[in-house]
């Protein structure tokens, strides 16, 4: 060969006609290249679909939101003029339409509901198979009207996608062409893939649903819960629903807890249903709103009552409605009830003020012929010692009156110290050793709480410092404040603490509830951004208990939820309570967070937490908060504590 190009066709024929092993391919092997690559990028676009798809799913968290997203993509992506979103009511149906796409109304009148037994979405749910529907390939009994309306319009050809999580059966989604086909594999392959994405963010977003139900609502009553309360009066001073005045009673039984004791606790859970229904009875002739504050404590808000003679009076007719007697497990019962009124805005500008003021007038009423109390000033015997506290506690911070305790978070599946949470106390002069719940919430209020803040962090890394010399991966928890978040300087306030310190940032973690939080969403979202730049990690701490709506996880820089001691408390006896520690790590692993059980107080409750797959736990089963001396004792033992098999 010279190099040049032959101009003999023959010879070019040749070359074409040659094989593998003979040099230049042949056509036929030419052409089996192309197909392969052809499959090879449609496989990959393919797979690229379901993973756009799966990321679009991590910011819905609405069911509503996540079937317009697929019916978008489904009828994009497979050039189908009619796609439908179905979702299962139960586990014996029907199968209720949520979104679609080309349909006539009266298509989507007689597709708005299709049962289990009798459809072609049935059977694919039934079967959890892919169903064809074609004129003439289905059972009489699996048609449905729907199917021939959409036959007179000239559609020819859909398939019935069935979307299940695990073993439960979720819905359909549903794609119609107008002309004869046949699903081929890659396109098997794809439905699949799509409805598992589909069917897991599905499951994501009920489960969120029900954890905030259950944030809201106490669980023997149903009422909404005292975090649904402090979720209401928000709204209402924010100027929501009502307008910005209301009255609250807040009730508490008479002699609920010797009748608890007496006669058991199912004798008292049947009391509290009748006594709930009298107060909603009532509320509804008001109207008013009904919460369950907490055992035998209820709250009654009065929208746009005018004054506490007005709200008082409606309380001596909730007293009267409940001082009938109850007949209860075969017996007549009275039990009577006392109440305390306080009124928005003239007693506080806030739930927590307001919940307060009605407390120190129930305080007085359970003193007063009636059972009937209005708040007045020189009924809150708390002010001047309050004041008074608040006053001393500036000038123990700064003569160094303050100490830390440290309580140490063991990882469950190992049994040894992840690290340790930093607890403020106060030695005070006076009342000896202060627990935080005394002190911190005066600081909160007043600019006391960023030289604090300040102390505990110092202190905290310093001690650090000096246990990373021996465990460097050893970590610290800090509790941060809503003053803290709210505070424009104080991330760097923060940022210049760290680096005096000289501790790694990313061995820190920085807790902060979800009430904090949701006093300025926006703000505490720009603070929390900058203070986990530098690598450290945030907690939302006391998860579960909070107001805070849940679809803001997926804004917060989160790295870790701490489930509140309440629910693993309840859990040996609570199925409700087990469910939600369950269905709150199953959640946090399912974003790709930590969690951490607190309030671990029995060998019970660590085997179980640990069997469910939990991170992390902290509690007096492991260790009581300690000054650092005694904390240190066990990591002088290797770092490793006791953790149930």
């Amino acid at each position: 060969m010279d190099g040049r190009a032959s101009d003999d066709p023959g010879e070019c024929e040749e070359a074409a006609e040659g094989g593998p092993g003979g040099g230049a391919p042949t056509r036929a092997f030419l052409n089996e290249l192309l197909a392969a690559k052809a499959e090879l990028e449609a496989r990959n676009e393919a797979l690229q679909l379901v993973n756009d798809l799966s990321q679009r799913f991590q910011k819905r968290l609405a069911v509503e939101a996540i079937a317009a997203e697929t019916v978008d993509v489904l009828a994009r992506h497979s050039q189908a003029p009619l796609v439908a979103f179905y979702l299962l009511e139960g586990e014996k149906g029907p199968l209720r339409m949520v979104t679609g796409r080309g349909f006539t109304e009266r298509e989507m009148s007689l597709g708005a509901l299709l049962p289990l037994e009798g459809s072609a979405s049935g059977l694919a749910v039934r079967e959890r198979r892919i169903v064809t529907i074609r004129r003439g390939n289905l059972d009489r009994r699996d048609l449905h009207p729907v199917v021939g309306a959409l036959s007179e319009r000239g559609l020819s050809t859909g398939f019935c996608i069935p979307l299940t999580h695990g073993e439960r059966p979720l819905g359909t989604v549903n794609v119609i062409f107008p002309t004869e086909r046949e699903i081929s594999p890659l396109e098997i392959d794809t439905f699949h893939g799509i409805a598992r994405a589909v069917s897991l963010a599905v499951a994501n977003a009920r489960l969120v649903a029900d954890l905030e139900h259950l944030a809201f609502h106490d669980l023997p009553t149903g009422l909404p819960n005292r975090a649904g309360f402090h979720r209401r009066l928000l709204r209402l001073t924010a100027g929501g629903e009502w307008p910005a005045r209301a009255g609250l009673v807040v009730v508490n039984l008479d002699r609920f807890r010797e009748i608890n004791d007496t006669l058991g606790h199912t004798v008292g859970d049947e009391i509290l249903v009748e006594v709930v229904a009298r107060l909603q009875a009532r509320a509804r002739a008001r109207p008013a709103d009904v919460f369950r504050l907490g055992g035998d404590e209820f709250a009654v808000v009065l929208p746009g009552a005018e004054s506490l003679g007005e709200v008082a009076a409606e309380a001596r007719l909730l007293l009267s409605e409940l001082s009938q007697p109850l007949r209860v497990a075969g017996m007549g019962l009275e039990i009577g009830a006392s109440a305390g009124v306080a009124l928005l805005p003239e007693q506080g500008r806030d739930s927590h003020e307001l919940l307060r003021c009605a407390d120190v007038a129930l305080h007085d009423a359970k003193r007063t012929p009636g059972g009937v109390a209005v708040y007045a000033r020189e009924l809150d015997q708390h002010t001047p010692e309050r004041l008074a506290l608040l006053s001393e506690l500036g000038k123990g911070i700064r003569d160094g009156e303050l100490v830390l305790h440290f309580q140490p978070t063991v990882a469950l599946q190992y049994g040894f110290i992840e690290g340790f949470e930093a607890l403020v106390r106060w030695r005070h002069p006076r009342l000896g050793l202060l627990l935080s719940g005394r002190f911190v919430p005066l600081a909160e209020a007043t600019d006391l709480m960023r030289p604090l803040t300040g102390w505990v962090v110092k202190e905290a890394l310093r001690q650090l410092a000096v246990w990373n010399r021996e465990f460097p991966r050893l970590t610290m928890a800090i509790n941060l404040s809503m003053r803290n978040i709210l505070d424009r300087s104080f991330p760097d306030m923060l940022e210049e603490i760290v680096r005096e310190a000289g501790v790694n940032p990313a061995l820190l973690e920085y807790e902060l509830t979800e009430t904090a939080i949701m006093a300025d969403p926006e703000t505490a979202f720009t603070s929390l951004a900058r203070i986990t730049a530098s690598g450290s990690r945030l907690a939302i701490d006391d998860f579960g208990t909070g107001y805070s709506s849940l679809s803001y996880l997926k804004r917060l820089p989160v790295d870790v939820l701490k489930i509140d001691q309440s629910f693993i408390a309840d859990m040996a006896t609570g199925p409700r309570s087990l469910a939600i520690v369950r269905s709150t790590v199953q959640l946090a692993h399912s974003l790709e967070l930590g969690v951490v059980a607190e309030g671990v107080e029995n060998r019970e409750s660590a085997r179980t937490l640990r069997a469910m797959g939990c991170d992390l736990a902290q509690g007096y089963y492991f260790a009581r908060p300690a000054p650092a001396e005694e904390a240190a004792h066990h990591l002088a033992r290797g770092g490793w504590l006791d953790v149930p098999v």
